[in-house]
């Protein structure tokens, strides 16, 4: 039995064909979705949309309920759904009471709150004026047809028409580190995203090892060692990320002009050493202070302990102009070769990991304060072997090969796979399942999703141009830095456009 859009109520697990008019079809319901269901329902092209995704719109692990001590690691001024202007998380928060400020990073619990209203603002605002919005709880596998009538397949079976598509799935499914693979499903093994609340259940005294250390293994290891556990970080590169207090739009200083300037020179070593020797002057220039944009090379710990000194006396200089640094990233970068952009992305993947993606200075001090205590370590190698210890728990054996470990619990949180969605032969899109793999056979005659400048999907020359758009994690690579929220609101802005000025 097949329904108008009109017809379904707020939450279905019918599939609507398409409706009269524009009927758009959004793929994800994290905050890239939410990002574009507050555009499109500001605009009049669209008449009604559908939401396909099985969780609650707006709620996923990394902003679910956990407690006030998760925080987010980019600050309100960037985690907004406006993606210009001042911040509408800031002015919600205001609002209901919150003493915040633009600077501030605040719990990941109250994004979600955010989020969730309003999705539930621009749904009724949509319903207001006669534009229905439909949640379906399922999975898209794949998009087929052409544009103006695609034809989506999902993974219960069924199907869902519509004439426009946008992508929000967000990252990949998670990296698994080969030592780990078998025992994902053993007792006494997490992976990496699930809800605060999840990290709640291991044991209080449990010694528990945490595969990671970037953003994802910071956050995992806080909640364990504030629930009373002992903690091990271990990690390929065994550095920690940098430590920052605000992360904020601030005064322009042209970086996306020089860069775009200097275009055809970026890839090449004399272009990065000019790049990087102006970013380090423009740090230098933006705060007070006098520390320089130097990869971490001493022990990490006494690294992260340095850096938070730093922090608390507001000598960061760099983090002034990280905002604008990412936006050029991700207004120049989509603008050169694939290759050119590989190449300048891995020249500098250390400094984008540490300087970007640093953590605030609370969670720093509370790390270097469990350091001191005795209860937070940093491997010194990579896990060779994990294997069930012979009284319960796990036993690592260092890649060393001549020391080992137990411990109780282990938590992989070594970060996404990037998204891995293909064409297969006959031009059908294979949606990333979760597996990080291809449908087999579906490589035959196809190849990997390409995203153009526009963020509409790409089959190649001679094709007509697509009407399934990529936000959010799933433009990546052609935008290098998308795991805030603002390149999220920035891509929905983008593509609302787009639709607001189609025939």
């Amino acid at each position: 039995m097949s329904y108008s859009a009109s017809e379904l109520p707020e939450t279905s697990s019918t599939r609507p064909d398409a409706a009269p008019g524009r009927h758009v079809a959004i793929v994800g319901g994290g905050p890239t979705a939410v990002a574009a269901l507050v555009q499109l329902a500001s605009g009049s092209a669209v008449q009604s949309v559908s939401i396909i995704a099985p969780n609650d719109i707006g709620l996923t692990p990394a902003f679910s309920a956990g407690g006030s001590r998760v925080l987010c690691n980019t600050s309100v001024d960037v985690t907004s759904l406006s993606p210009d202007g001042r911040s509408d998380l800031l002015d919600y928060l205001v609002g209901r009471g919150w003493p915040v400020s633009s600077t501030d990073f605040v719990p990941r619990y109250l994004v979600g709150c955010y989020l969730r209203e309003r999705y539930l603002q621009a749904r009724s605002a949509m319903r207001r004026t006669r534009r229905p919005v439909t949640h379906v709880r399922d999975r898209v596998v794949s998009i087929s047809g052409g544009p103006g009538t695609y034809r989506l397949v999902l993974a219960g079976g069924d199907e869902l028409f519509a004439g426009d598509v946008l992508i929000c799935t967000g990252g990949g499914a998670p990296k698994i580190p080969e030592v780990l693979e078998s025992h994902v499903n053993s007792p006494g093994v997490t992976v990496m995203p699930v809800a605060p609340s999840r990290l709640h259940e291991v044991p209080p005294g449990s010694r528990v090892l945490v595969l990671g250390s970037k953003l994802g293994a910071v956050d995992a290891a806080l909640v364990l060692l504030e629930n009373g556990c002992v903690v091990t970080l271990s990690s390929p590169s065994g550095r920690l990320p940098a430590v920052r207090t605000r992360l904020v739009r601030g005064r322009a200083h042209g970086v996306a002009e020089q860069w775009r300037a200097r275009a055809a020179h970026l890839a090449t070593q004399e272009g990065l050493r000019h790049v990087t020797r102006r970013l380090v002057r423009l740090a230098r220039s933006a705060g007070a202070g006098t520390a320089g944009v130097e990869p971490a090379r001493r022990d990490p710990l006494d690294q992260l302990a340095a850096e938070a000194a730093r922090a608390a006396a507001d000598d960061v200089p760099w983090q002034d102009i990280v905002s604008e640094v990412i936006d050029a990233m991700n207004s120049v970068l989509p603008e050169i070769s694939a290759d050119h952009r590989q190449r300048i992305m891995e020249s500098c993947r250390e400094s984008v990991s540490r300087y970007v993606s640093a953590i605030p200075e609370r969670n720093a001090r509370r790390l270097v304060s469990h350091a001191r205590a005795g209860r937070l370590t940093l491997a010194g190698g990579l896990a060779r072997s994990i294997s069930p210890g012979p009284e319960g728990g796990w036993r690592v054996v260092w890649a060393d090969g001549g020391t080992s470990a137990g411990f109780d619990h282990i938590v992989s949180a070594v970060g996404h796979r990037r998204p891995q969605h293909r064409f297969d032969a006959s031009g059908t899109i294979i949606l990333d399942g979760g597996a990080g793999q291809p449908r087999p056979g579906s490589e035959a005659g196809g190849g990997p999703v390409r995203v153009r400048r526009d963020l509409r999907l790409d089959r190649g020359p001679g094709t007509p141009a697509e009407r399934i758009w990529a936000l959010g994690a799933t433009a990546w690579p052609t935008f290098p830095v998308v795991n805030y929220l603002r390149a999220s609101a920035q891509h929905a802005a983008l593509v609302s456009a787009q639709l607001e000025g189609a025939d």
